[in-house]
């Protein structure tokens, strides 16, 4: 008869607890920020403080209690730290593998584990090098040696049939499939991209291929519709582009515009300046105020050095330079003179650090 779900959590949720009562290893979460405490999840700077932290702070859990609060699925293997691998209760018993400690709780505590897939991903947390516990390969950062784990040593129940990959679960599956298999292929050089809009910056980026959206009541070309959309209102007056503000005679061109417009001015001002006078509905647009105080102006022009307190300031600034409004980098906060300018900075200076 074949196990239920629920039949299969629970045996999954007993093997890691029998585990963790008997055997000296170490469990823990991580992510792409690094070590977390796998009791109380507390983030750690690396693999020696996370052990420390673990012994020292969680040496007496209730795992009973604790356990089936963790453990939410049976697809999700516990990492754990083997380095000191052996039994609590029988400290002389040799032991070098998971598997030594499993018929070691069998023969000599009557323990029996479930077949449930895989429980947990074994590994020798070191700061300098890690070694894999299977195939002795080594690597300098964590983020590699569990990609090679996943790869070359753990079956998941999930099976990529194109590459034969395996994954915890159906989602990380069909991602895999998107950005591998199917994803949004470049037509220049067949780099995939998992979405439309990273395969556009790559393409202005790296082959110079820029899409343009063209105004339909004039010859202008603007590199996104929010910008035709802006054009039409102020230029050609098209009614749908103006909206009117109930409150006072401002005009903005979209209606997102219009609610930070009327929430900033003409809502309950809630957010008070503490050294001035000024009131805001927005609490966010206090601090972009106080730099007016404090002379915070973090964004440069790259042509005559002018400092800002605001990107909309240094872009207005740029149509002293060149009758038009200009372009700032998101990354270092530098202006200039259009897009093309801009763009090609930050493939110079960020492209590598950013996009790769």
């Amino acid at each position: 008869m074949q196990e239920t779900y629920l039949e299969r959590l629970s045996n999954t949720r007993r093997n890691i607890l029998i585990v963790l009562r008997y055997g000296t290893v170490i469990p823990f979460n991580w992510n792409t920020k690094g070590y977390r405490c796998f009791y109380c999840s507390k983030q750690m700077k690396d693999c020696e403080n996370l052990k420390e932290h673990t012994m020292i702070k969680h040496a007496e859990v209730n795992l009973e209690d604790f356990i089936p609060k963790r453990i939410i699925s049976k697809d999700v293997p516990v990492k754990i730290d083997v380095t000191q691998l052996g039994c609590k209760y029988c400290p002389d018993s040799p032991l070098s593998t998971l598997e030594d400690l499993f018929e070691h709780l069998k023969i000599n505590h009557g323990e029996s584990f479930e077949s449930t897939g895989v429980c947990f991903i074994p590994f020798v947390l070191n700061k300098d090098v890690m070694r894999c516990v299977i195939c002795e390969s080594q690597f300098d950062n964590f983020s590699s040696m569990i990609s090679h784990m996943n790869k070359e040593h753990i079956n998941h129940a999930c099976i990529c049939q194109i590459c034969g990959l395996s994954f915890i679960d159906q989602v990380r599956l069909k991602r895999h499939i998107s950005n591998s298999h199917i994803g949004h292929r470049c037509s220049i050089c067949g780099k995939m991209f998992e979405a439309t809009h990273k395969l556009e910056k790559h393409k202005q980026r790296i082959h110079g291929l820029m899409k343009i959206h063209e105004c339909n009541l004039c010859s202008a070309t603007f590199e996104n519709k929010y910008r035709v959309k802006v054009h039409m209102g102020k230029v050609h007056n098209v009614e749908k582009y103006r909206i009117q503000c109930e409150h006072c005679p401002k005009i903005c061109t979209t209606k997102g515009a219009m609610l930070l417009h009327v929430q900033s001015l003409h809502s309950e001002l809630r957010y008070e300046c503490d050294l001035c006078d000024y009131k805001t509905g927005i609490k966010w647009m206090i601090k972009l105020h106080k730099r007016k105080h404090f002379g915070e102006k973090d964004y440069f022009c790259s042509i005559c050095e002018r400092s800002f307190g605001r990107s909309s300031n240094l872009r207005a600034h740029m149509k002293v330079h060149t009758g038009a409004v200009g372009r700032v980098c998101r990354f270092c906060r530098r202006g200039f003179v259009n897009l093309e300018c801009l763009n090609q900075h930050e493939y110079e200076f960020h492209y590598f650090d950013n996009y790769e």
